[in-house]
């Protein structure tokens, strides 16, 4: 008697991606992302606004809804940066940053100078 082999099933399809799960974009991600993108804008100056229990700068808040974010950067500038195009740049940078980095796109970035640094304040590395 012969053996018969059986010839092997082919596999089942991936699921769709789409119904996979989901992903969740926390707002503390987006703000972490937003202030790095911030600081890296010319002009905008990593500092501590307020006084003694001051919060560093730049500093962001973002509140995700679905698969947009709503974003408030609060900078400071060094002194003579020009704050309306320090600013543009900063939006622009966000936005483009959160896209990019946590795949959310913005509805809006609102940017706020809170306060204006002397370049000769600003922290110096220190050399060991």
């Amino acid at each position: 008697m012969a053996d018969v082999a059986l010839a092997p099933t082919p596999a089942e399809a991936p699921p769709d991606p789409g119904t996979r799960g989901t992903l969740t974009v926390a707002d503390r991600a987006v703000q972490r992302v937003a202030a790095v993108a911030a600081a890296r804008v010319p002009g905008v100056a990593r500092t501590t606004a307020g006084g003694l229990l001051g919060r560093d700068l730049p500093h962001a808040s973002a509140h995700v809804v679905g698969t947009r974010a709503q974003v408030e950067v609060d900078v400071a500038l060094v002194w003579p940066a020009p704050a309306a195009a320090t600013a543009r740049s900063v939006r622009e940078a966000v936005a483009a940053a959160v896209e990019r980095f946590a795949g959310v796109p913005t509805d809006r970035v609102d940017v706020r100078v809170v306060a204006v640094t002397d370049p000769s304040d600003a922290p110096r590395e220190r050399v060991r």
